[in-house]
């Protein structure tokens, strides 16, 4: 009993040492300064002068900074991690950031792999394939600029490199502006959570201190070192922290986590201030940590940074950028960037060449509207939107674009403006634009299936919110009342279709049920000049037109804000219903306590075949079906794993165990991944009596 009880205590460490060194990778998926190389071959001082034609690149940051500099061009191999902008899809995935498959990577001949500190071996190994091997770890801020300038330099783009460092910089200087203003008696204990096995957070020499100290909250101090330190509960209690952040995809296990009983008196625990942000924000330090601060800064400090008196920059028209929009009736259409509030907005704006009726699902039918549009709110202006009134702030817009409010009707979009999509559709001398921006990965619901908490009975107030799918309808005819109402139903369905094709997920319900929109779309129907149409459902060709260009607007539109397309990894998919194989191991019964570590990489690299990541996709199809009832027995299926899983333990079985018990997963999702594991764990000889 005695020596079972040591080895189920060795396998305990084990498997809790993997989750800190996962936790860590994942913290360490930044870039920085220092350079850790295994020859004076592949040492920065020698970094080659010509730019590599093949890179591939472990580390996500690293990634992320050679598509901000739009050299990109020679990136052939990237990490599953890594999935903005949309334009890397053609990259081909050789595993996760842990555990990448090195004979993927040398079947790509890079003559450069990006590495960060964590992999140590794989660099050993990579070191005499021919190829150079430069290792990027973060560690501070001055690391990120120095990476950002070094890569730029490897890939002959200095002057890029040099303006983005620069914008960092100026974003930074500006939030440092704001907060410097609020009195150092009210500034908030601000504590980041990295995991929840146990209090997970930056150690005092992280990056993650750096970025609260400039968004002006007071770090903790544990008087530990490194990226991942483990405090005891004593010192967070002392800490008090009056203010949480973490990752986005933990929201479920952070809320659980401090929903016990030791936390309640926890300052922020008591005032629901545990606040949560998009991963590739709050863990890399690399080309968006501008944005970040200015988010976080803003939720810290929502009553500062709603206050007129505490803005430092004047409120002005910065840009504007043309489009072209064939319609008779349009005197001009343009995109205005302008600062409001301290940060830069975006709107379109469509003027019409004389005044006309508009349906909007925001604000209703209107008749006289000479100014359609479309703006752009970032993150940080938010709160102050909501604080001062969705009304009020319009009115602020309209004014500073020199419009007048009784003519001008806007949609809100949470959707950057640099994504607006153009798409259109024709048929014979028939034509119609939509034009369409969206975003889909917080706020998208599948209506019917989902609960509404929103109540209200004859409540008073402009209670409308941003949108996140708008859509602003043209065409070259002129749309009867009718007609403009029914070409609201065309346009949701074309809507819907497109998220349906492109499996986009329910953000509260990713596993179970696909999206059919989000919670805050809206649509702008503009009568329009022409002949005259009354009919747009769906066996007309207006109809068929307007869902046709909508269907594809979204389509791009989607691509290019979250960047989701059709044929994105298995490990996306998985990740977009809030599964890693990392995280459905650790949920696993493993017979006597055989650690992670041991099974992370074999799962991984079988999902890189396309055998077993279609094995896997059609248990994704099978797992909708099955939620809607259109399946009576999953016998079959069943059958199907067990094949599965005897091709991968070389060996015949008699069934597959169940053995995971996490979160609750559709039937057939759970199989297929169970089916997988199962076959590693005989075949690795791990399976014993």
């Amino acid at each position: 009993m005695q020596k079972i009880n040591q080895q189920r205590q060795r396998h305990f460490l084990t498997s809790f040492r993997l989750t800190l060194v996962v936790i860590l990778g994942f913290l360490l998926l930044g870039a920085g300064g220092a350079y850790a190389a295994p020859s004076s071959e592949n040492s920065v001082s020698n970094v080659p002068l010509s730019p590599p034609s093949r890179i591939v690149s472990l580390v996500p940051a690293v990634t992320e900074i050679i598509a901000a500099l739009k050299a990109d061009q020679a990136l052939v191999g990237i990490t599953y991690h890594t999935i903005r902008p949309a334009r890397l899809s053609r990259c081909t995935v050789v595993g996760g950031f842990m555990v990448p498959s090195l004979g993927r990577i040398k079947a790509l001949h890079p003559d450069l792999v990006f590495i960060s500190s964590m992999h140590k071996r794989l660099r050993d190994k990579l070191t005499g394939s021919g190829c150079r091997v430069i290792d990027i770890t973060i560690t501070s801020l001055a690391d990120a600029y120095a990476a950002i300038n070094l890569i730029g330099r490897l890939l002959e783009k200095d002057q890029e490199a040099a303006r983005l460092v620069e914008n960092l910089q100026e974003q930074l200087a500006l939030i440092r502006r704001k907060v410097e203003r609020i009195p150092l008696n009210e500034r908030r204990r601000v504590m980041p959570m990295l995991g929840m096995d146990k209090v997970l957070v930056s150690g005092d020499d992280s990056f993650q201190n750096e970025l609260i100290a400039v968004a002006g909250g007071i770090p903790p101090v544990w008087g530990k070192q490194g990226v991942v330190v483990i405090p005891d509960k004593a010192a967070v209690l002392k800490f008090n922290p009056q203010f949480i952040y973490a990752s986005g995809g933990d929201r479920q296990e952070v809320m659980d986590f401090f929903s016990q009983p030791v936390w309640a008196e926890m300052a922020a625990v008591k005032t629901g201030d545990i606040h949560f942000f998009p991963a590739a924000l709050t863990s890399r330090a690399a080309t968006n940590f501008g944005d970040f601060v200015a988010w976080l800064a803003a939720t810290i400090y929502p009553d500062h940074f709603s206050r007129p008196k505490n803005m430092v920059l004047r409120e002005e028209v910065r840009e504007r950028r043309a489009l072209e929009l064939d319609f008779t009736y349009v005197k001009k259409a343009e995109v205005v960037e302008t600062v409001i509030a301290d940060f830069k907005h975006r709107t379109l704006l469509v003027d019409l060449a004389e005044p006309m009726q508009i349906l909007s699902t925001l604000e209703g039918s209107r008749q006289g509207v000479t100014t359609v549009g479309n703006h752009y709110l970032p993150p940080p202006t938010w709160n102050f939107v909501h604080r001062l009134g969705s009304v009020k702030f319009e009115d602020r817009v309209v004014n500073l674009l020199e419009r007048q409010s009784k003519t001008t009707s806007l949609l809100f979009t949470g959707a950057d403006m640099k994504h607006l999509v153009q798409q259109s559709a024709s048929f014979k001398e028939m034509k119609v634009t939509a034009l369409v921006t969206a975003g889909v990965c917080s706020n998208a619901v599948r209506m019917g299936a989902e609960e509404g908490r929103y109540y209200e009975l004859e409540k008073a107030g402009n209670s409308a919110k941003p949108g996140t799918i708008n859509i602003i309808l043209l065409t070259n005819t002129r749309l009867t009342s009718r007609a403009m109402s029914r070409a609201l139903i065309s346009a949701c369905e074309g809507k819907t279709a497109a998220l349906q094709d492109l499996d986009i997920r329910s953000a509260a319900r990713p596993a179970f049920l696909q999206a059919t929109g989000t919670g805050t779309d809206n649509v702008i129907v503009v009568e329009g000049r022409g002949p005259t149409v009354k009919y747009t459902g769906g066996h007309s060709k207006m109809g068929e037109l307007i869902a046709r260009a909508v269907y594809e607007g979204v389509i791009e539109a989607v691509r290019r804000q979250n960047a989701l397309t059709e044929k994105r990894s298995i490990f996306h998919r998985l990740q977009e219903r809030r599964v890693t194989v990392y995280s459905f191991l650790k949920d696993c019964r493993i017979n006597k306590g055989i650690p992670v570590s041991s099974l992370l990489a074999p799962v991984e690299d079988l999902l890189l075949e396309k055998r077993y990541a279609a094995f896997v996709e059609n248990s994704l199809a099978l797992s909708d079906a099955w939620q809607r009832h259109q399946l009576s027995d999953l016998e079959s299926f069943r059958h199907w794993c067990r094949r599965i899983a005897e091709e991968i333990a070389g060996q015949s079985l008699e069934d597959v165990p169940d053995f995971y018990n996490g979160l609750e997963l559709p039937k057939p999702l759970r199989f297929a991944l169970e089916a997988l594991v199962y076959g590693v764990e005989v075949r690795n000889h791990t399976i014993s009596d």
